[in-house]
Parts: structure tokens; C-alpha cells; sequence
């Protein structure tokens, strides 16, 4: 072999070395945990128990409706003078609200009274004659002699015409505030100097100061109700109010098998606006047990009803049988369980008897 290629050779076994000792190490495999070592704790939420009575409610909503509400007419047609018709205006009783131009009815009225005065005293002339006569005087012929003497009809022109000047004059038959709603939807506003038919509807006038709510009831819940049962209400901006039944409907509706009260609210601010929806609460009933829970802890498991109570880090069911409910509240008397208790109330749908759990206080 020549002395080149020994070299050669030489030189490409040193370099291999030298890579080969420069190649990095396997890395090593972790061994995988134990799973039976790591603990895993759901979190569950709690709440504390009371001993506090569990209050019975019949809940509903309705409709604000006022007393008193009429629409306000135009009786006669005529050119309109002055008006005080504005929306949410509030008036008194015998405020002016629209007065018409009145000559040809004043008019009118002075000529009917003249025309009245004259057949007046044709009849009493006539009356007069008679006795004179000797003509015995009874309801018949007095009714006679006012119609061939003129005053009867002369009478009732007189009266129609004070009736007609009367209307010239439009007043508040109560307090209360005037609602241009219709006259705005049909566009039908009146100004000064403007002419308006009979028959013209101007405004509506609300009496708010009190206003009545109708709720409807389950028939079921119709003989818990009396008169004089004082009830809580809600508004849509959370205004709180109190109320009073003032009547019990007599009778209930047999498609949706409800009944309805009717409920009376004090509003002298006029803060419930007619229309405006309210939720309602009526009291009915107070019990009194042991422990009173949130209803959100029972659980149901084979068909019994139990709960999960905190013992240290773990869950303890104890099964219950409640002594009364409603829609929030559960009452229930156990040896296990006192006021003061933590009882789980969410996130408990899964954990079993005795599991190690992370607890959580409910807001």
C-alpha cells in the first residue's frame, strides 16, 4: 500500500471519530406518572344554611289601567278661541280646556229666551182665563195650555239653546293628565282660529293619581286571596310600590282556568303610566322549620332526595325529606343538618358520597 493512500485512509478514520463523538446523547425517556397518585378535586359551590321562616308568595304581572279615563269631545262644531290641550298636561276639575267662538250661539240663546218669556205669558194669560171661567185646572189641560199657548215648545227651544252655548265651553270633568295619543296617531291637532266639527275627539284625560292592576291567578290559587291583602310591586325600572286587593273576581275562566283580583296602587307622582307593565308579589303564608336552603342544593339519586353537605374537604350526602318549598327556598328538618351548615348548591351534579372537593363560596 503507498503511503498517499495509508493517509487517506488515516485521515477519514479520525474524522469519523471525531463526528461520532460529537453526536449528542439519547435523551431519556420520562417515566409516566402514577394516576393513581394525582389528586383531582371539582370545584363545587356552597352556601350556608338558616333557620329563617320560608315566605309563601303569589306571584303575577299586570297592566296599570287608571280609575278614571274619559275621551274629551267636541259636543258642538265651531271656531276654536282658546285651547289648554297639550300632551302629559295636568289639569284640575273645571279647568278650561277649550272655549269656541260663542256670538251666534249667544245669540241664539237670547232669542229662545225672548221667544220663551213671550209664550210664558200667553200661557199664564190662558191659565188665567180659564179660572176666570170657571175651567177646572188639572194636569191635562195644563198640559194643554202650555202646548196651544207655545210655551212648551217655546221651553224646549230655550233649553236646547243654554245647552248649546254651554258647549262652547269645554271644562275637566276631574283632575287628572291629558294623553294626545289618538290625536297624534290620526293627526287631528287643533289650533286657534281653527274650525272643528261635532264629534271631535281633543284629547284623553287620565286620572293617575290612583290606578288599578288586574292579575291573573291560578284557580288553584283564587281561595288564598281576600280583599285587604297587601301586595308588592315592581315597575321596568325596578320602583318598588305597595298595593292593595281591592276585589276578587267571582269568576274564572274556564279556557285558561285563571282568575283575577284587582289590585289598587297609590300614584300621586303619577310614576306608573297607564299601560306600563308590573310584576307582583302577594303574600300568603310564613313556615317555619329547622333549616331553610336554597332549592338549587336538592339533589335526586335512585329516586331519593338528598343533599351534599361540607365535612372538611370532602362532600357528605345526607338524605332529606323536605318539610315545604316553593320556587326558591326548601325547608327541611334533619339531625345532620343546622343553620350554619354549608351546603353544596352548584357544580354538585357528579361528585359522589365522601369525594375530596375544592370548595366555593356562593356570591
Amino acid at each position: 500500500m503507498s503511503l498517499t493512500r495509508f493517509l487517506v485512509l488515516f485521515l477519514m478514520v479520525v474524522t469519523g471519530l471525531v463526528f461520532s463523538s460529537c453526536k449528542p446523547a439519547e435523551e431519556e425517556t420520562p417515566e409516566p406518572p402514577d394516576e393513581e397518585s394525582i389528586d383531582i378535586r371539582p370545584e363545587v359551590v356552597f352556601d350556608v344554611a338558616t333557620d329563617e321562616p320560608l315566605q309563601f308568595y303569589i306571584e303575577s304581572r299586570g297592566v296599570a289601567e287608571p280609575q278614571r279615563r274619559t275621551k274629551i269631545i267636541a259636543r258642538i262644531g265651531g271656531v276654536v278661541e282658546e285651547h289648554n290641550i297639550e300632551e302629559g298636561l295636568r289639569v284640575q276639575k273645571g279647568d278650561l280646556l277649550l272655549q269656541l267662538e260663542d256670538e251666534e250661539h249667544t245669540y241664539d240663546l237670547e232669542k229662545a229666551r225672548t221667544e220663551f218669556l213671550q209664550a210664558k205669558d200667553e200661557y199664564e194669560r190662558k191659565l188665567r182665563s180659564q179660572r176666570s171661567t170657571g175651567v177646572e185646572i188639572n194636569n191635562q189641560t195644563d198640559e194643554l195650555t202650555k202646548i196651544n199657548s207655545g210655551y212648551a215648545h217655546a221651553k224646549v227651544d230655550y233649553d236646547r239653546a243654554k245647552l248649546n252655548y254651554s258647549y262652547t265651553r269645554v271644562t275637566a270633568p276631574f283632575g287628572g293628565v291629558l294623553s294626545l295619543r289618538e290625536a297624534v296617531k290620526n293627526n287631528m291637532f287643533i289650533s286657534e282660529g281653527s274650525y272643528i266639527s261635532a264629534g271631535r275627539e281633543l284629547a284623553t284625560l287620565i286620572d293617575d293619581r290612583t290606578v288599578n292592576i288586574r292579575f291573573e291567578v291560578l284557580e288553584a290559587e283564587v281561595p288564598n286571596l281576600e280583599v285587604g291583602m297587601s301586595v308588592q310591586l315592581t315597575d321596568p325600572n325596578d320602583h318598588t310600590y305597595e298595593g292593595t286587593i281591592v276585589a276578587v273576581s267571582p269568576e274564572i275562566d274556564s279556557d285558561t282556568k285563571t282568575g283575577q283580583v284587582l289590585i289598587e296602587v297609590d300614584n300621586p307622582d303619577g310614576a306608573i303610566k297607564t299601560g306600563m307593565t308590573l310584576e307582583g308579589r302577594i303574600f300568603i303564608r310564613s313556615v317555619k322549620s329547622k333549616v331553610k336552603m336554597p332549592r338549587e342544593a336538592l339533589l335526586e339519586r335512585d329516586g331519593r332526595t338528598l343533599v351534599f353537605k361540607l365535612n372538611g374537604d370532602e362532600a357528605q350526602w345526607i338524605y332529606v325529606t323536605p318539610v315545604d318549598m316553593n320556587t326558591e327556598w326548601v325547608l327541611i328538618d334533619h339531625e345532620e343538618i343546622n343553620p350554619g351548615d354549608t351546603l353544596a348548591v352548584d357544580q354538585h351534579f357528579s361528585i359522589s358520597h365522601q369525594q375530596k372537593i375544592v370548595p366555593l363560596l356562593v356570591d
